[in-house]
């Protein structure tokens, strides 16, 4: 029988390729003791080997030096993994020349020069190294050829690079001829590059290429092509580095673009988050009048709104509104939008009401409605926002909001006084769930609905089962915390685990994935594991999943292992406690990266154990190189301006290009969610939610007097996105509390939510 796959907060990510490794010989700096469980639990943990097994040949031949014993990695093993690389230089630098002179020390040393843009001495180290170290030789090869086409000799880098057809690869190649003085050459490399790119449509690809072209381009004294690709980067790239370093070199040149392509580059800034730099150019294309005035009084209006400059947006739109056009009913709602999210909710319903009687069923009528209701709702005005919501249903039976209609109007009778009504619905919704803990959190409120009619027994079997069915879930912490303020019993916090004695593999890392993490490359040792993965599992039938699990977690660097977690690991084995036999599969789905930073960095900022690891799995599932399509960054997804500003807060330089860095992005990412902490009482509800949405937003669905219970408070919150996230990092929270401490750790929900709070004005 099938398992069925976990679905609760899981990424749909690709299928995974089984595969695996050989034994082998040890590799240098390893320590001869495992990792706690078999887990990547420290950001200083370390390739490990069993002491009594036999090695066997490697498959590619090392030297004797390569694989004599050294040092145990110590601090530098830790700033590198955490690519603190100027710690890391001076930390190498500071040990014996013998030392430092190993072939796998040179190695890391030339990784560490390069990222720190010393292009110059990361030549110098790769040089003749592949021969000393053949393990890695084809990536030093590429990394001598990766620095050479910045400090030189620039033909030998064109020449690697060129063989290539990846346009990243060629825009390398290009570089190192521009530098070497070939200019037509790196042009013609450039357009073989352009068209390798355009297969893949993506403009993040066609930017620097663009941007290179056009520069080589003006120094052959070709301005027409130069200018092209200018005007094509300040349009199509707006908001991206090489996109405004084009629309700086248009100016330069004194070329400007065309009022239609200005208005082209306003809109673009506004999709990419900077509405700001948006507004002077609509300003000046109004000014000229080169484009029809709705179109710019549109586009400046969106971008205020964009901006959260509420009042200049709905004065914007407000004067749109008397203007005639197909956009005038439109207008209204935008204008209404705007008091709503600035502070003037009741104002802003009036106004929706005004659309939604005078236009009746016109599109953004219906919107109207629905927003007047979910206002209604939010400000706990419920005894106005239940019948609206029956207008609404009635008005528009196939609207586009029916089902949250159909959902918020439940939330509106359970709080007005009208709970088995509310039941009824609710009852009905959580049948009709498609995800199972989707259905559970229905179900929690069905029995909150069933209480409040005064049916106790009714509510407490709900609640007990939903505590049960989906142990560690919001829906089951929910009800946990419900039946225990109504005097219940306590079903247990999770089912205990099977008695069946742990069996543990003899695990083992191929020769370049264990020399890597040796030396604290993780990320990289990640990627030499996966062409072993089939070969490792086929060792363990039976038992390949455990077997890829263990083997990724004797790395720091978590996200293979979270993908064959999702891949590999059934829901059965998540609805009761782990024992020793299973223990690696809760692990699999709940690593735990950087464990020693982040747990440092949560006593820091006063964050409650575990909270960081739950946002990460949330937020990039656990992928250091995740960029979302509003450019939130790594593990922790920080917005760049969110970052800038935690950054001066904490007295550090902020450079945008090391967002990526797991030390940069858990040291602002664990700041601020310290703050937001800090701002909401300590509520993890409320500071969770504004992790996501932003804490303005949080602040505008809190007023003293709603009914606003957790459970209650997070089932109205109007992002579908922001409810589900909340419920998934609760529910990771708890089962990395269990996993740290078992069911004494894990904090109960506390029910009462403090509405009460003022969000500062410059908050962010």
């Amino acid at each position: 029988m099938v398992q069925r796959r976990i679905v609760m907060g899981l990424i749909g990510l690709g299928a995974l390729g089984l595969g695996a490794c050989a034994r082998s010989v040890p590799m240098p700096g390893e320590t001869t003791s495992s990792a706690e469980g078999g887990t990547a639990a420290s950001a200083s943990a370390s390739a490990t080997t069993s002491a009594s097994a036999a090695p066997a040949a490697v498959a590619v031949a090392t030297t004797a030096a390569a694989l004599a014993p050294a040092a145990p990695p110590a601090r530098w093993a830790d700033a590198v993994r955490l690519e603190r690389w100027d710690e890391a230089e001076a930390q190498l630098d500071a040990l014996p020349e013998a030392e430092r002179q190993r072939p796998e020390m040179r190695y890391l040393r030339g990784r560490v020069a390069l990222e720190r843009g010393d292009a110059a001495r990361a030549v110098e180290l790769f040089t003749g190294l592949d021969k000393e170290l053949p393990l890695l030789a084809d990536d030093i090869v590429r990394r001598r050829a990766e620095a050479a086409s910045v400090a030189g000799p620039f033909a030998e880098a064109a020449a690697f690079f060129g063989k290539s057809g990846a346009p990243a690869d060629l825009y390398r190649a290009a570089v190192a001829l521009e530098k070497d003085g070939q200019l037509a050459a790196a042009r013609s490399i450039l357009d073989r590059a352009l068209a390798a790119a355009a297969r893949s449509r993506k403009k993040s690809d066609d930017a620097p290429l663009r941007a290179a072209r056009a520069r080589i381009a003006e120094a052959q004294g070709l301005l027409p092509i130069a200018i092209a690709d200018l005007r094509w980067l300040a349009v199509e790239a707006a908001g991206m580095p090489e996109g405004e370093a084009g629309a700086a070199a248009l100016g330069r040149l004194k070329q400007s673009l065309a009022p239609k392509d200005q208005l082209a580059r306003a809109l673009a800034l506004v999709r990419a988050g900077q509405a700001d730099a948006a507004v002077p150019i609509l300003d000046e294309l109004e000014k000229k009048k080169t484009v029809p005035l709705l179109d710019v009084l549109h586009a400046r209006a969106e971008a205020k709104l964009k901006a959260r400059d509420y009042p200049e947006a709905e004065k914007a739109f407000r004067v749109l509104s008397t203007l005639p056009g197909p956009r005038k009913v439109e207008a209204m709602y935008q204008a209404a939008t705007a008091l709503a999210r600035g502070g003037q909710a009741d104002e802003a319903i009036k106004r929706w009401l005004d659309i939604a009687s005078r236009y009746k069923k016109n599109s953004w009528a219906e919107r109207s409605l629905y927003q007047a209701s979910r206002w209604l709702l939010l400000r706990g005005r419920y005894d106005e926002a239940a019948p609206l919501y029956t207008r609404y249903l009635a008005l528009f039976p196939k609207g586009v909001y029916r089902e949250d209609a159909e959902y918020e109007q439940a939330l509106a009778l359970l709080s007005a006084g009208q709970p088995k009504v509310a039941q009824k619905t609710l009852g009905k919704l959580a049948k009709a769930a498609k995800k199972p803990d989707e259905a559970q959190k229905l179900r929690e409120l069905e029995g909150l609905a069933a209480f409040r009619a005064g049916n106790r027994d009714e509510a407490v079997r709900i609640w007990t089962e939903v505590a049960r069915t989906f142990p560690l879930s919001f829906a089951a912490l929910a009800a946990r915390s419900r039946l225990a303020a109504a005097g219940a019993p306590l079903p247990p916090l999770i089912e205990p685990a099977a008695a069946r004695p742990a069996n543990p593999l003899d695990l083992d890392l191929p020769d370049p994935a264990r020399l890597l993490v040796s030396i604290g490359l993780d990320a990289e040792a990640e990627g030499r594991l996966v062409p072993f993965e089939r070969e490792a599992a086929a060792r363990f039938a039976g038992r390949e999943a455990e077997a890829l699990c263990g083997m990724y977690g004797k790395l720091a660097h978590a996200r293979r292992r979270y993908r064959v977690g999702v891949a590999q690991v059934g829901m059965p084995q998540l609805l009761r406690a782990p024992g020793e036999a299973d223990r690696w599969a809760w692990e699999c789905l709940y690593p735990r990266p950087y464990l020693d930073e982040v747990q440092k960095l949560e006593t820091e900022h006063e964050v409650p154990r575990g909270l960081v690891h739950s946002l990460m799995r949330q937020e990039s599932a656990f992928d250091q190189e995740a960029l979302s399509p509003v450019f939130a960054v790594g593990l922790l997804q920080l917005m760049p301006k969110t970052a800038e500003k935690a950054a001066a807060e904490v007295g550090m330089s902020f450079e945008p290009s090391r967002l990526k860095s797991p030390h940069v992005n858990l040291r602002l990412g664990s700041y601020y969610i310290g703050k937001l902490l800090k701002t909401f009482r300590k509520n993890p509800v409320l500071a969770v939610a504004s992790y996501n949405a932003g804490p303005r937003a949080v602040g505008q669905w809190m007023r003293p007097g709603v009914d606003a219970e957790a459970d209650l408070w997070v089932a109205r919150i109007p992002y579908d996105e922001t409810r589900n996230y909340v419920a998934r990092v609760l529910g990771n929270l708890a089962r990395y509390q269990w996993l740290e401490g078992g069911d004494a750790a894990v904090a109960p929900l506390v029910l009462e939510v403090p509405v009460d709070v003022e969000v500062p004005p410059d908050a962010y």
